[in-house]
Parts: structure tokens; C-alpha cells; sequence
């Protein structure tokens, strides 16, 4: 579980309800069934409209990712690539050809693969990179989708409130249910903006975020391949390859 979606949102949650409360409200009147039926689902349609049906798909496939911890650890790709590279300096090539076929990544399977095939580097990085270029596309286009709810969220917001005080409005010989009206009006505003920047617009950039790991990884396989292919020495393309990593992580040399 990632820490920083879950708490960043239950926290949202709790520091306006407490603000709410510190001034005599009550949080649970801002939940209004009909103002959460009225934003969330045609948000959720209106964003459909501007994204391709493989990105909408995708968006909703995605959600586990932006919820879950990143699952890239570049520190262990790095120790499998060495220990590949060791034995190809090694044995040769060939040698790899039943390590490939146990591989977990798809992408690291696929590029080693065609190396031990005798492919050239060049087809190699060609190949490699349409893959990556893919990758890309596709998570920009899932997270995108979420971005566009964020920015479709307000101002479905504000036609909800206007929708609330038309009818609102029309009960002026009863003032009592023309302020429980207004009232339930203002809370279709709080809900869009609410999910506009508490939920959605974070989604789409979080995903973002976790996207470009996942495409960092494929970047530091593909250099991986192509110090195997070359026959680098396994020292000199542990240095390489540990510059993919933050300037927030320790670079641990195996060797050392």
C-alpha cells in the first residue's frame, strides 16, 4: 500500500472535517447522495469523451498501481542484470538462453531473447525502444484520463449547485425547504471541487509519477542488454547502470 495516496487522502478527509467541526458544522451534511450521484458519474463519462477506449480501459486497470506500492526496485534489476552479464562474459551468450525463459520481466525476456538470437545491437535498441515509446503512450494517455476528471470535476460541481437552487427556488412559500435546498445545492460544489483535488487530479498525477518508474526500468534493462551484447565488464556496467538511480537512493555496489 502507498502510503503517501492513502494518508494524503484520509488526511484531506480529517483536516477538513475538523475545520468543519472547530466552526459548529457537521462534516456528514456535506455528503449529499444526490450531489456524489450527479458529479462523480458524469465526471467519470464527460473524461471518457476526449480519452481513447484503450486509455479509458487502461485507467481503470491502473488504479491498483497508484494505491499499491511501486513495485520497481532498480537496486534488484541492477543485481540480475550483473549476474547475467557475469555469466555471458563468462560462457558466452548462449549460455543465457535457459536463464531468459525464467525471467519476470517481459521486457528484459523479450531483449535478452533476441540478443541470444544473434540479433544485432541496432535491431535491438530499434526494437526496444518502440516498446518503451509504447509504454510511455499508454500510461500518459491512463493518467491523463484522471487528469481531465480533475479538471471536469469543479465545474460539474457548479452545475450541480445551479441545478439545486433552480429548485431550490421554486419553493418560496416555504422557506424552510428553500434553505435545505440551497444548502444541498452548495454541496454539490463541495464535491466536485473535493474530487477535482483530493481524488482525481492526484490519481492521474500519481499515476504519472509511477509510470516514469516503470519506463525508467525499461530504460536501465535496455542499457543492460546492450553491456551483455557488448560484453562490458560487469564492474564498469554496475557503475552505469546505478546512475539511473534518484540522487535520494545510496548507489550499493555489489563488488565492493
Amino acid at each position: 500500500m502507498d502510503l503517501t495516496v492513502v494518508l494524503g487522502i484520509l488526511g484531506a478527509i480529517a483536516s477538513i472535517s475538523i475545520g468543519d467541526l472547530m466552526e459548529g458544522g457537521n462534516p456528514v451534511h456535506v455528503v449529499h447522495i444526490t450531489s456524489l450521484i450527479i458529479i462523480m458519474p458524469t465526471t467519470l463519462l464527460a473524461a471518457m469523451v476526449s480519452t481513447d477506449a484503450e486509455h479509458v480501459k487502461g485507467a481503470y486497470k491502473a488504479v491498483p498501481i497508484i494505491f499499491k506500492k511501486s513495485q520497481v526496485d532498480l537496486h534488484a534489476r541492477i543485481k540480475q542484470i550483473i549476474e547475467l552479464s557475469t555469466m555471458a562474459r563468462r560462457d558466452g551468450l548462449l549460455s543465457l538462453e535457459a536463464k531468459v525463459a525464467q525471467l519476470d520481466s517481459e521486457f528484459l525476456k523479450q531483449g535478452l531473447s533476441m540478443a541470444v538470437d544473434g540479433n544485432e545491437v541496432d535491431t535491438i535498441v530499434e526494437t526496444m525502444e518502440l516498446v518503451i515509446e509504447e509504454t510511455e503512450h499508454y500510461y500518459h494517455g491512463c493518467a491523463h484520463y484522471w487528469i481531465i476528471a480533475g479538471e471536469t470535476s469543479p465545474v460539474l460541481g457548479l452545475v450541480g449547485a445551479v441545478l439545486g437552487l433552480i429548485l431550490a427556488l421554486q419553493k418560496l412559500d416555504n422557506p424552510a425547504e428553500m434553505a435545505a435546498g440551497i444548502a444541498g445545492a452548495f454541496t454539490a460544489t463541495v464535491t466536485g471541487i473535493f474530487s477535482a483535488y483530493v481524488l482525481f487530479g492526484p490519481m492521474g498525477n500519481k499515476l504519472a509519477k509511477k509510470a516514469h518508474h516503470i519506463v525508467k526500468e525499461q530504460k536501465l534493462m535496455l542499457e543492460g542488454i546492450i553491456g551483455i551484447v557488448h560484453g562490458d565488464n560487469p564492474r564498469t556496467l554496475e557503475a552505469k547502470l546505478l546512475n539511473f538511480l534518484s540522487p535520494a537512493e545510496e548507489k550499493h555496489s555489489q563488488f565492493n
